[in-house]
C-alpha cells in the first residue's frame, strides 16, 4: 500500500495524466482521488487552492516531464537532427504506450483555459518557455547560435504540438513520424547550409 506521505505527489501524477487525457473541465477531484489511490479527505488538504491549484502543479509537471526527455534525448546527441529525432522516438513510443492516449501534457487544457484566463495563460507561457530553454540549451553546444537555436526551439516545439494531435486523431504514430522527419530533414539542411556557431 503507497505511503500516506506521496499522496500529494501520487494526486499530481493521476491529475497530470486526466488532464492530459480528458483536459480540465472533465477532470473531477473524484476522478484523481480514484487514480492516485490517495485518501478523499487529503484533496482540500494538499490543494487547498481546489482544482486550480492541482492544474497549476501538473502544468509545473509538463515542464519538468519535457526537461527530462530533452536531456535523455541529448544524451547521445552529436547534432540538432540527432537530437530531435531521439527526442521524437522518446514522444512516440510514449504516445504509442498510451493507446494514443497521452498527446502533449498540456494542449487540452491550452484550448480549454487560454486565453480566457489569465493566470493559466501565464502558467502555460512559462511551461513553453522553460521548454524552449531546455532545447536551446542543448541546441547550443551542439554549434547553433543562440538565435538559430531559439528559432528551432520553437519550430520543434510546435511541429511536435502539431503532429501530436494529427497523430492523436488519426490513433498512429504515422502523422508524428512523418512531421518530425521532415523536421529534421529541414534542420540537417539548413545546419550543412549554414556556418555553426563561433
Amino acid at each position: 500500500m503507497p505511503r500516506r506521505t506521496d499522496s500529494r505527489s501520487r494526486m499530481i501524477h493521476a491529475a497530470a495524466e486526466l488532464f492530459r487525457r480528458r483536459g480540465y473541465h472533465a477532470t473531477t477531484f473524484s476522478d484523481v482521488v480514484r487514480d492516485s489511490g490517495a485518501p478523499r479527505g487529503s484533496t482540500y488538504f494538499h490543494f487547498p487552492g481546489g482544482k486550480a491549484e492541482l492544474a497549476r502543479e501538473a502544468i509545473a509537471r509538463a515542464g519538468d516531464e519535457f526537461e527530462e526527455m530533452v536531456a535523455q534525448a541529448a544524451r547521445g546527441a552529436g547534432d540538432p537532427a540527432s537530437l530531435v529525432r531521439a527526442l521524437a522516438q522518446i514522444l512516440a513510443s510514449r504516445f504509442e504506450r498510451s493507446g494514443y492516449q497521452n498527446g502533449c501534457a498540456i494542449a487540452t487544457m491550452v484550448l480549454e483555459l487560454a486565453p480566457g484566463d489569465e493566470e493559466f495563460s501565464a502558467a502555460f507561457d512559462a511551461v513553453f518557455a522553460r521548454w524552449r530553454a531546455a532545447l536551446v540549451t542543448r541546441f547550443e553546444p551542439l554549434g547553433l547560435a543562440p538565435g538559430r537555436a531559439a528559432a528551432l526551439a520553437d519550430l520543434t516545439i510546435s511541429a511536435i504540438e502539431g503532429a501530436l494531435v494529427l497523430s492523436r486523431a488519426a490513433r498512429s504514430t504515422e502523422p508524428f513520424t512523418t512531421t518530425t522527419e521532415a523536421l529534421i530533414s529541414a534542420i540537417d539542411h539548413d545546419t550543412g547550409a549554414q556556418p555553426a556557431a563561433p
